[in-house]
């Protein structure tokens, strides 16, 4: 029976116990392995030109730019790339910011549930692991009722958008299947679909996954 490859880890924060922490946990755990570890934004944004983990865990107070703008580069860089910030800022424009620019979890280091082999094997899953408190954060800014707005062109043009592959390759990411998994599915490429969703982004005006999940749906080019 052939083993299944390593999920390889990719972390930054600049807090030296809690980057040990999370080192030990990586290291002690069977399917896991160590890819990079980085005290700084820039040193990780370095490291993201060329090398593409399975799994990104950010750290946002970093002491020299945001950790919204690596998770921002590496929703660009590698669309298929799945991050997850952990940090202390609990506040929604925080949590907020960084799921709008391509995060898919965000666990707070405070919370009595964190968990960081949890965190990565769920996100590496398709999972979105969210601390209690932020994952209502979220709930609430879902359940406000949307603004009316109207169309810019009529819905027929709307739909010439994006092609039936490229429509079919959102579909499939908004019900949680990542890029290997839609290629699979559609006897593509993984490249080709990541090629397919650079072109969606340009269309879309959009920088991340789940921002073009977001605009297709309300658009009405896929399902909710």
């Amino acid at each position: 029976m052939q083993t299944p490859p390593l999920i390889r880890v990719a972390l930054v924060d600049d807090d030296p116990h809690c980057l040990q922490m999370f080192v030990a946990a990586v290291d002690a755990h069977p399917a896991m392995a160590l890819a990079f570890t980085a005290g700084t934004g820039q040193e990780m944004l370095d490291w993201l030109q060329d090398h593409e983990p399975d799994v990104l865990l950010v750290d946002l107070g970093l002491p020299d730019i945001s950790g919204i703008e690596i998770v921002k580069f590496g929703a660009q860089h590698w669309p298929q790339l799945n991050m997850a910030v952990v940090t202390l800022f609990s506040d929604e424009p925080h949590v907020m910011a960084c799921l709008e620019a391509g995060a898919m979890g965000y666990i707070l280091k405070q919370s009595a549930s964190l968990d960081v082999t949890s965190t990565i094997l769920e996100i590496h899953n398709g999972g979105s692991p969210m601390s209690p408190s932020i994952a209502r954060y979220v709930l609430k800014r879902l359940q406000k009722p949307a603004p009316l707005k109207v169309p810019d062109m009529p819905l027929p043009c709307v739909a010439g958008i994006l092609t039936e592959r490229e429509i079919s390759i959102l579909d499939y990411i908004s019900r949680g299947f990542r890029v290997a998994e839609v290629g699979k599915l559609l006897a593509i490429q993984s490249s080709t679909v990541s090629s397919h969703l650079k072109s969606i982004y340009i269309k879309l005006a959009v920088h991340s996954k789940t921002e073009a999940v977001y605009e297709a749906a309300r658009m009405g080019l896929i399902g909710t």
